[in-house]
């Protein structure tokens, strides 16, 4: 049987207990304006200025409590319930007092107010992109204010002009920032008040935005401190991007979409803080050259040689897509670096030869195959170090000669699985795994869309794997009843074990 669940902690009921009486004011709030809407207008702004007064108490009495309580716990949970009460208030409440320019006004207000209750300024995340309300998007710029110490902002794709205004207006106040990330909507006005009034710029990632142009590149190398600059896709071109990388002195990464020799060619000197790249190369003896510490390459659309990427030294992580395996020569990059690979992931990759995984990613922790060509040709060896380290496996719908099914018995320290598309995967072959000594340490267990697999294969693992703690993707499993499944969880909590079941 799995773990045993332990006793919630006098702490832990604390903290669910506060959390609850903050979500049960909000409720009580949009009931009662909902009702008061209902009955007449001049109800309705009586009932506002009530709430209003309560949600002043509500942040009051959030900020006497100890920081660490309240940012790491109580807020990180309201913020993430008032977010869905407004929404739920603002979409599908009565509206007709909200149609003339004042009530849409106060409507507005009274929101704003109930979402302020609960952004302190203890909280250090702001991510605006938890929900797809524009009204609600516009609450969180315009609210930005009341929580001055955010170190790391988060904005959703193509953000209305009235937000990316709010947003230029609030950077002056959001002086401790460090992470910033704006796909697709960032602008080059946007990054001028980044470089003006937040310092302290670790992390910036405007990818995809195309009205971030050269323009932008003299306020970008004023953040001496960066990090990460991911400005892919925007409009600054080879010759900016390379400026950029030789000015900034701890950058840490290389991404861009288009080729990036053209960017490599117009640097004077390589780049020793630069550990991980991200992007579309051709000429492999050029980029370990000028980037010869990469520890990370994640690489699009491989077509030339590259073996010359076996010259690194630190490579812990490599992903190829869409490629071939034996075209780009990567059985000379695994066999030379595939001692120290920890992670290894393809996606659309045709002629993997998964001997040289097996044999020379001696080290690796995770393997990630999806949508490509596997074929092998060697009987293994059950104690290859590769077989003994692994401990994440992700296979998602590969075809070619070689079936994994063959070899999963021998992944004995396996943690994860996540297996999709596999119609080998059946109640009986998992039953065969695991008699031979496989899946005994799993802690996931993630089935989607494969062969025969029911309910049986959930209980069975639930008894056979005593660190099991998740289930996954029932709901492609084959013949699985709603009924099955109340059945299960009642099994789970009759035995007070800890395990969770993902539909």
């Amino acid at each position: 049987m799995g773990k045993r669940k332990y006793p919630v902690r006098l702490e832990e009921l604390a903290f669910i207990e506060v959390c609850q009486m903050v979500r049960e004011a909000g409720v009580n709030w949009t009931r009662r304006l909902r009702s008061a809407a209902v009955t007449s207008q001049s109800s309705w702004l009586q009932e506002i200025e009530s709430v209003e007064e309560e949600c002043v108490l509500v942040r009051t009495h959030l900020a006497s409590l100890p920081v660490p309580l309240v940012s790491e716990v109580i807020i990180h949970n309201a913020v993430k319930k008032f977010i869905k009460l407004v929404e739920h208030y603002h979409y599908h409440d009565p509206r007709p007092l909200i149609s003339r320019v004042f009530d849409r006004q106060v409507h507005e207000g009274v929101c704003g107010n109930m979402m302020k209750a609960v952004l302190l300024p203890c909280i250090s995340t702001c991510d605006v992109g938890v929900t797809k309300s524009c009204f609600v998007q516009g609450l969180l710029m315009k609210l930005l204010y009341a929580i001055p110490n955010i170190k790391t902002l988060i904005l959703p794709p193509l953000t209305r002009p009235r937000c990316l205004q709010l947003l230029v207006e609030r950077f002056q106040i959001l002086t401790h920032l460090e992470n910033f990330y704006f796909p697709k909507g960032c602008t080059t006005e946007i990054i001028i008040q980044l470089s003006e009034y937040c310092p302290h710029m670790k992390k910036i990632s405007v990818q995809s935005s195309t009205r971030v142009d050269d323009g932008s590149v003299e306020h970008l190398l004023k953040m001496r401190n960066l990090l990460s600059l991911n400005i892919a896709g925007t409009a600054i071109s080879d010759n900016s991007y390379a400026a950029l990388l030789s000015g900034l002195p701890e950058i840490r990464d290389v991404i861009w979409f288009g080729q990036i020799e053209p960017v490599l060619g117009n640097l004077t000197a390589c780049l020793p803080s630069v550990v991980a790249f991200l992007g579309v190369i051709s000429n492999a003896k050029l980029f370990v050259q000028k980037c010869p510490n990469i520890t990370h390459m994640f690489l699009y659309y491989p077509s030339k040689d590259i073996s010359h990427l076996g010259q690194f030294k630190n490579v812990v992580s490599i992903s190829i897509r869409n490629c071939s395996y034996t075209e780009i020569r990567f059985s000379d990059v695994i066999k030379r670096l595939g001692r120290g690979v920890e992670y290894l992931g393809t996606h659309r990759v045709d002629n993997i030869i998964l001997d040289d995984v097996i044999n020379y990613c001696t080290g690796l922790r995770s393997l990630s195959i999806n949508f490509s060509e596997v074929t092998s040709t060697e009987m293994f060896h059950p104690e290859l170090p590769h077989f003994q380290n692994l401990e994440k496996l992700e296979i998602k719908v590969n075809w070619g000669a070689f079936s994994f099914c063959s070899v999963l018995h021998l992944y004995v320290n396996l943690k994860v699985v996540h297996f999709v598309g596999m119609e080998q995967i059946t109640n009986t072959v998992i039953r065969q795994i695991v008699a031979a000594g496989g899946f005994r340490n799993l802690t996931d267990f993630v089935v989607q869309y494969c062969g025969y697999v029911t309910m049986e294969t959930a209980l069975f693992l639930m008894q056979k794997c005593p660190n099991l703690t998740k289930i996954g993707n029932i709901g492609s499993w084959s013949h699985v009843t709603e009924d099955q499944v109340v059945t299960f969880l009642n099994t789970v909590r009759h035995n007070n074990v800890c395990l969770t079941l993902d539909t």
